[in-house]
């Protein structure tokens, strides 16, 4: 490490985000100083009471915004802190306008919080900046909602909108058979389309609630969180368990109303198919009745006066038939008034439907906001107190508070650990994968050098071989974090008691993708443990310092740059681990 002059004088900080526009109004903490504010030129002045250790640290205290890098000029006695923009969890940068069959909604006006916008040809509004997800949408009158969610890979607001000036037409009998086999076709659409619905909303808040439970075990393991912040995150996590069970409830409830209205419906178009073929069979019967009488009369006209009467009692038939011809018109009419009833309800249930997916969506983002910034909110109390403890250590004399005061910065370090790897967890979900040229040997050379004061780096032997000529186009900052940790591992659990303990790293290319191999003979994993070790905070080792989520992140951010991740490993032999992108 370099140290700056430990002269005391005014230092003057410039915030700026990444097209060196100044940033007013952001609280900053140079080297664990107290926030600051910034004016608006972007800047404020703190005094500079002791050396800097290069390089210079920065904090924000807007979890909304990151900072890229700090620059510190000794000789002007300036920080420069480079920030961008980030969007959270709740926020959205463009809408999606649909209607319930996908199709887009072109030339849609609509209000956002005040401010009215349009859609395009593809039905999409592109926002002028961030937004939360929750903010007030006023539609057309002619349109209903019908079902929101958020897409939180691209932070877009997808609406789907029915309308409602559709009219059910009534049905006639030539119409009669075509109707019955669209609405049937209908039944079974909108039944699979319930179960699969169903079975997607129980497995999310199965995953929730395992989520859930595995924080809640892990803080109330941890034992230097106070009782009073474990009874209020208990009740957080209480009420949202809570909610996603009334939801589960609710749903189930709805289903069983929708499927009750579907049943009806299918019964009263049963119901009118019959009475159709019935009528259509009388009609028949009547016009072949209608022309045997018409013969018979003419033969019998030729023959005596007679006729007459005969004639009178075909035209009594008839009117028999045709009377009752119009009582079974009278019942269609009032099985289509029924119909139209039930699909009255059908709608509303419906309706209800989409709304409660909306909230458990809504309940899904909430739950990742609460992590992070329950994350966030316990890092600064806990940062003031490792400060205290290196004070405490540098300070006192005392053997036995000496080593009380050892055991607490182990603790508190252990637990700003955890903390700094869920804010990793929740930034690595919410991140877009910004893609770029990459150059892999500096990368790797960098990666390995950093290494270099660990445990066991002088011991092992690292062999890496890069393909002349490889390209490779990816997120820098992801793949980086993904390539550190492999390094680590082999090098952080590598065999020192092995008279040759090495870690080989190849990375080849061929016309399907990118591979990465990190082979070592270090300790291994045991078989029985291999295929959770990228579960959430699972550890080979209990008693290790480290807090079971590297893999697990390692993991999630491999699935979003889209690659595979393999591992093999046996007990004192080694592993390896292949890690592929696909071109």
């Amino acid at each position: 490490m370099q140290l700056s002059a430990a002269a005391q004088k005014a230092l003057e900080v410039l915030v700026q985000d990444q097209q060196s526009k100044v940033v007013q109004g952001l609280r900053v903490s140079i080297q664990n100083s107290d926030y600051y504010t910034t004016d608006r030129n972007g800047k404020f002045t703190l005094s500079q009471e002791r050396a800097f250790r290069m390089p210079v640290r920065a904090e924000l205290e807007d979890e909304r915004w990151e900072i890229t890098r700090a620059e510190y000029y000794e000789d002007a006695s300036r920080v420069i802190v480079h920030v961008r923009r980030l969007i959270m969890a709740d926020e959205i940068i463009s809408l999606q306008l649909s209607d319930t069959l996908g199709q887009p909604l072109a030339d849609l006006q609509l209000q956002l919080d005040g401010a009215s916008y349009q859609t395009n040809s593809k039905g999409t509004i592109n926002l002028p900046g961030p937004v939360s997800a929750f903010s007030t949408i006023r539609l057309p009158a002619n349109y209903l909602l019908h079902d929101r969610r958020i897409n939180t890979g691209n932070h877009q607001l997808n609406i789907n909108l029915y309308e409602t000036s559709v009219a059910v037409a009534s049905v006639d009998l030539q119409q009669g058979d075509p109707l019955v086999k669209a609405y049937e076709e209908d039944f079974e659409r909108i039944t699979i389309q319930i179960e699969n619905d169903r079975t997607l909303y129980e497995q999310k808040n199965d995953e929730i609630r395992k989520e859930i439970l595995k924080i809640q075990e892990k803080l109330l393991n941890e034992e230097d969180i106070t009782e009073p912040q474990r009874k209020e995150l208990r009740g957080y996590l209480s009420g949202l368990e809570k909610t996603l069970d009334e939801n589960a409830r609710a749903i189930k409830r709805t289903e069983e109303r929708t499927r009750e209205a579907l049943t009806k419906l299918k019964n009263l178009l049963v119901e009118k198919d019959s009475i159709n073929r019935v009528a259509l069979g009388h009609i028949q019967r009547i016009e072949t009745e209608k022309a045997a009488a018409e013969a018979t009369f003419k033969k019998k006209l030729l023959v005596f006066a007679g006729l007459t009467i005969s004639l009178l009692l075909v035209l009594g038939v008839v009117y028999f038939f045709a009377f009752k011809y119009r009582r079974q018109k009278e019942w269609l009419k009032e099985v289509n008034k029924r119909l139209k009833v039930a699909q009255s309800d059908l709608t509303t249930s419906l309706r209800e439907l989409g709304n409660k997916k909306a909230q458990i969506e809504d309940h899904n983002q909430q739950l990742e906001l609460f992590v992070y910034k329950a994350s966030h909110d316990i890092k600064g109390p806990l940062r003031s107190i490792m400060g205290l403890t290196q004070i405490g250590l540098a300070d006192v004399k005392d053997t036995t508070a000496i080593e009380y005061f050892q055991h607490i910065y182990k603790s508190t370090r252990r637990l700003d650990n955890l903390l700094m790897d869920l804010l990793k967890l929740t930034k690595v979900k919410q991140a877009e994968v910004e893609n770029q040229e990459l150059d892999l040997t500096a990368m790797m050379q960098e990666i390995i050098q950093s290494f270099s004061n660990i445990r066991h780096f002088e011991l092992i032997k690292i062999d890496l071989n890069i393909q002349e000529g490889l390209q490779l186009v990816s997120d820098e900052k992801l793949l980086y974090s993904v390539l550190q940790n492999f390094t680590e591992n082999g090098i952080k659990y590598c065999d020192p008691y092995k008279s040759q303990p090495f870690l080989k790293i190849d990375i080849t290319q061929n016309e399907e993708g990118t591979s990465f191999t990190f082979r070592d003979n270090g300790l291994g994993i045991p078989a029985e443990q291999l295929p959770k070790i990228f579960d959430m905070f699972y550890k080979v080792d209990p008693s290790s310092d480290g807090t079971g989520l590297g893999l697990h992140i390692v993991k999630l951010t491999i699935e979003k740059l889209g690659g595979k991740l393999r591992v093999r490993s046996r007990v004192r032999e080694g592993s390896t681990f292949i890690l592929t992108f696909p071109r």
